[in-house]
């Protein structure tokens, strides 16, 4: 199996994984968000603990710890309101609206990233917001809390993304995942803490489900990306939306609404637009840089 065929599977696999994390969510019966968010952080945690056990030092070393602890924080609020959002929103309305993420990391990268954003990506940006006003239709239908937490949820994920970025020049992906998981925790625990009961062993089972399998999924797809190029892996992400469809109608019956198509359509364009233009740019600088490299050492 080519290393390419390999990352094209591991790109479906998160995919299928981030379905069902979503499934556990929306099937869970009673119990609250924060319960929800808690069992997240924990899920992220055991991920690290092969490395706590191992190399407990190397894990926990940082240089960048307010930028972790921010990191952290987002990554809790974040979580949240992914959560509000899809347990109050049919799956394919919710799973479109979460790559708004890539729209939102477009109209901050120049400000806090200093990056150079051209005129192209900007149309593409700007026809993705088109598409989610044309599924919220403000001022047609009242717009809910579920749908204004998913986008809040995706200008929190384009803040993950943006400082990740940045930490992910000098610390470890395992460092990065350990200090969002004791960050989240410290965070979650005293606000799930009144509200804690036994929830059943249905409802335990779901709890489980949904905290590892977002952790799950996040690692397979960074196996993905670093055996392909992202503008390859990138497009195998909307596969997401064909399994929420799915799984929307044959466990929960939501039929989707006719707006979701035009609205989708250029939700996923754009950002399919967006991601290729950057692999293309990031192909283009590092082709210069070699070049000058070569240059001054010749």
């Amino acid at each position: 199996m080519t290393p390419t065929t390999r990352a094209a599977l591991l790109a479906l696999g998160a995919s299928l994984l981030f379905t069902l994390e979503t499934l556990a969510v929306k099937a869970l019966v009673g119990v609250p968000i924060a319960t929800l968010v808690l069992a997240r952080a924990i899920g992220q945690l055991a991920w690290t603990v092969p490395d706590l056990i191992r190399s407990p030092a190397l894990l926990v070393r940082t240089n960048e710890l307010p930028m972790q602890v921010f990191r952290g924080l987002l990554s809790a609020v974040a979580w949240y309101l992914y959560y509000v959002s899809f347990s109050g929103m049919p799956l394919a309305t919710a799973t479109v609206l979460s790559f708004t993420t890539v729209l939102f990391v477009t109209a901050m990268a120049a400000p806090l990233l200093g990056e150079k954003v051209g005129w192209r990506r900007w149309t593409a940006t700007l026809a993705g917001f088109a598409g989610v006003l044309i599924i919220m239709r403000p001022g047609m239908v009242p717009v809910g809390i579920p749908v204004l937490a998913a986008i809040a949820a995706s200008v929190f994920g384009a803040g993950i993304l943006i400082t990740t970025k940045r930490l992910a020049r000098t610390e470890r992906t395992v460092t990065i995942m350990f200090y969002v998981g004791v960050v989240a925790l410290a965070v979650s625990l005293p606000v799930a803490l009144p509200g804690l009961a036994w929830p059943g062993w249905w409802n335990m089972a779901l709890l489980l489900a949904a905290g590892f399998l977002g952790p799950s999924a996040m690692w397979v797809w960074i196996s993905a990306l670093r055996m392909a190029d992202a503008s390859f892996i990138a497009p195998l992400s909307y596969v997401r939306l064909l399994f929420a469809v799915g799984f929307g109608v044959a466990l929960f019956g939501e039929v989707p609404e006719w707006w979701l198509l035009p609205g989708g359509a250029l939700i996923i364009g754009s950002t399919l637009y967006i991601t290729r233009r950057e692999a293309m740019l990031h192909r283009a600088r590092a082709a210069s840089s070699a070049a000058t490299s070569s240059a001054k050492s010749a």
